[in-house]
């Protein structure tokens, strides 16, 4: 069977370009080197009845998402979402309402008076903001000059809007245009965050059915790499010698990776450097799985010292625990030179436990199973100035025809854990447009 395109990776951007190009009848080749499909958004039976992620992973801005649009606009299926309950920030010992809405600026107790009454008018200017004009601000700079230097309490609340944006830890570095678009999103879509029923596998797998429609997936099938002669694809080389030949090839791995399969003289030095320097979200998760239930709370949970996520995601789906247990979820954003130092990386293990425990009094006797990620690689460009959505790698490589690139690391518009999907339809819009003009 001859193909219309091979895709380099069977990661969440690999499986969305294939998906949309599939739906549109081109022959869709899918090559991945691991025996299961969905990288780093995958999800695993880890226990008997327990369906865990790979931290904690939603959909943004629920139906108005870029997943569900992709679904429906691309794919003609509606996704079915399960939309988180009211959030919660757990501060210095004691419980709050996370005010997600202006009703909830101007009622909770997060904020004196004072605080309330600058909020407000601040909070108008920014979502007034054009994105593309902020793009290379950070977030700290721009609130400089507007929020009084010794306001710790307002700038953990800035820091905490940005962390669930964004999972970006650094204020100073988190471009303000990426926050602006965010919020804006949230405005438009009158919430936050949902979860797919029945977990992301049923995502994977409506992408899957529809792929094999009109193509194939082979899974631990290792690519050395991508044939190019003249500055035009040619096909790839397989890891036991063998070749594939196609004129179209998409490289869905991080941008970071890219040279394994490709040769770095192909392409502007630029470009390499660019690509090789791309700075990943970090983080420490705890998936732990409990006897019986410790709580209802059935929205996402926030510490803003230090910056932790967590939820009880069976809250929210129940088919990701057993009957009467419950899955829970903490995640702290971290650099990656933490991660990879093993000593601190333990004690904020550590201090996350104890952390938990302090939120959940009691939760450490209904512990039955505990996972630890301790992860280099949460999304693959967090979105920091010098990597937002205008600087990141092209999902067309202009200089090599027949290239191009899909996944969380290309220049598709998003947040965090939405540019891949992002990227893989802007991927293949592009594709599809190409191949259209040369038949």
């Amino acid at each position: 069977m001859g193909y219309d395109v091979i895709i380099c990776g069977g990661g969440e951007g690999g499986l969305f370009t294939g998906a949309i190009l599939a739906k549109q009848g081109l022959k869709t080749l899918i090559l991945e080197k691991k025996s299961v499909l969905g990288g780093r958004a995958m999800s695993i039976e880890y226990q008997p009845g327990y369906i865990v992620d790979y931290g904690i992973h939603s959909i943004r801005y629920g139906s108005k998402g870029i997943i569900p649009t992709i679904f429906q606009k691309d794919l003609g299926i509606n996704l079915q979402l399960l939309d988180y309950g009211a959030g919660k920030l757990f501060r210095s010992g004691e419980w709050f309402e996370m005010p997600t809405t202006m009703n909830g600026i101007m009622t909770t107790t997060l904020l004196t008076d004072e605080e309330r009454k600058m909020f407000i008018p601040l909070f108008m200017d920014i979502i007034r903001l054009k994105v593309e004009d902020y793009l290379d601000m950070s977030v700290q700079e721009y609130f400089n000059d507007k929020i009084d230097r010794n306001n710790e309490n307002f700038w953990n609340i800035i820091k905490l809007i940005a962390a669930g944006l964004m999972v970006a830890p650094d204020i100073q570095r988190a471009s303000m245009g990426e926050f602006v678009d965010g919020l804006k999103q949230v405005i438009t879509a009158r919430k936050g965050a949902s979860y797919p029923e029945g977990g992301w596998n049923e995502i994977f797998n409506k992408l899957v059915e529809i792929i094999f429609e009109n193509g194939k997936i082979l899974a631990d099938t290792t690519v050395k790499s991508v044939i190019i002669s003249d500055r035009r694809v040619e096909g790839v080389i397989l890891g036991d010698g063998s070749k594939i030949l196609c004129n179209s090839v998409v490289v869905a791995l991080p941008a970071q990776q890219i040279f394994s399969i490709l040769s770095e003289s192909e392409f502007d030095p630029a470009f390499v450097r660019l690509c090789k320097n791309l700075i990943s979200s970090s983080g420490i998760a705890i998936d732990i799985g409990l006897k019986e239930r410790v709580s209802e709370d059935n929205g996402l949970i926030a510490v803003d010292n230090p910056m932790t996520l967590a939820c009880f995601t069976s809250n929210i789906d129940p088919s990701t625990a057993p009957e009467n247990e419950q899955l829970f979820t903490i995640l702290q954003p971290l650099s990656k030179a933490v991660i990879e130092n093993s000593q601190q990386a333990n004690r904020i293990v550590d201090q996350m436990e104890i952390l938990m425990n302090t939120m959940y009094p009691g939760m450490e006797k209904q512990v039955k199973w505990k996972r630890i990620l301790k992860l280099p690689v949460i999304d693959g460009a967090i979105n920091y100035i010098g990597q937002t959505r205008d600087k990141r790698p092209n999902v067309k490589a202009h200089s090599i025809q027949g290239l191009y690139f899909s996944g969380d690391t290309y220049n598709g518009p998003g947040l965090g854990g939405d540019i891949a999907p992002s990227s893989a339809r802007l991927c293949a819009h592009i594709l599809l447009n190409d191949y259209q003009t040369t038949l």
